[in-house]
């Protein structure tokens, strides 16, 4: 900034009665942080340019930046669903995970997830295992990736044309009540929501409820009867049983829940690939 601007910035901000002071901090911040996030890769939207999310840009309460690093092309997907659990899931829920996200990637889909551990990990492995675009968003700046032990998985999803996003500048430690607030942008980039396993109080139904907010539509899975009874099921029962959301038994229900999602407006959708492979998927 010129000290032409500068002048200008605060006589502007002068007549609003704003601080000048906290003016000057303020932007000397955000160079700061949009120097070092050149320095890491990393791409930053405001809501105002041409390069943010349309689907986000839509949501009840978008975020004001969201940091990009990787490939912008899963931002911009036809079809793009979110798959999100539990960070305990069963062995049938793992299993499920990385075939539902595998199933979407083949009928061109791009996955959303948070990168967690448990059910979004395994989503993601489903993803990147069938050479799918992924976007992992995440709730600390992108100086870093949380779980560490999801680092190599992070690379993968990189290294396949994927992306990894968060509304947290670079430097910001994982907070507990980030992880809730960008579950919004989980839902929000996605045209649909699979939950593949919670509990009733789970922090999973944050999604849900953000996915509800935002009018997505909502599926989960149903569950076997041999594992009906298992706590992490629970919220899939609950939300199936209030009519929140469609049952998801098998692999056709899966087919016809992501075939619907690529009729809704503005989906623009390619047709989908494989399908008759992905009838005889058995979860």
């Amino acid at each position: 900034m010129t000290d032409d601007d500068e002048l200008a910035l605060l006589e502007r901000a002068a007549r609003h009665r704003i601080d000048p002071e906290a003016v000057k901090s303020g932007w000397g911040f955000a160079e700061d942080q949009l120097s070092k996030s050149r320095a890491a890769n990393v791409l930053a939207f405001a809501y105002s340019d041409d390069g943010y999310p349309a689907r986000l840009r839509n949501i009840p309460d978008p975020p004001a930046l969201l940091f990009v690093k990787g490939e912008r092309d899963g931002l911009y997907l036809d079809n793009t669903v979110a798959v999100v659990g539990t960070r305990e899931p069963t062995d049938y829920g793992e299993r499920v995970a990385a075939r539902s996200a595998a199933s979407a990637v083949g009928m061109g889909f791009g996955i959303v997830s948070g990168l967690a551990h448990g059910c979004d990990t395994y989503a993601h492995e489903g993803c990147v295992e069938a050479n799918g675009i992924g976007v992992a968003v995440l709730a600390h700046g992108l100086d870093k990736v949380y779980p560490a032990a999801n680092k190599g998985l992070a690379k993968r999803l990189l290294d396949l044309g994927g992306c990894l996003v968060s509304e947290y500048p670079i430097g910001m430690a994982p907070l507990r009540t980030a992880f809730a607030e960008r579950d919004r942008i989980q839902s929000g980039l996605a045209d649909g929501l699979l939950v593949i396993e919670t509990d009733v109080k789970g922090g999973t139904m944050h999604t849900v409820n953000f996915s509800r907010q935002q009018k997505r539509p909502l599926a989960c899975i149903y569950h076997p009867e041999a594992w009906q009874d298992e706590p992490k099921v629970q919220g899939n029962r609950r939300m199936i049983d209030d009519r929140w959301a469609e049952p998801i038994a098998n692999g056709d229900a899966l087919i016809s829940f992501l075939q619907r999602l690529t009729r809704r407006p503005n989906a623009n959708a390619a047709p989908p690939r494989n399908t008759s492979a992905q009838r005889t998927m058995d979860f």
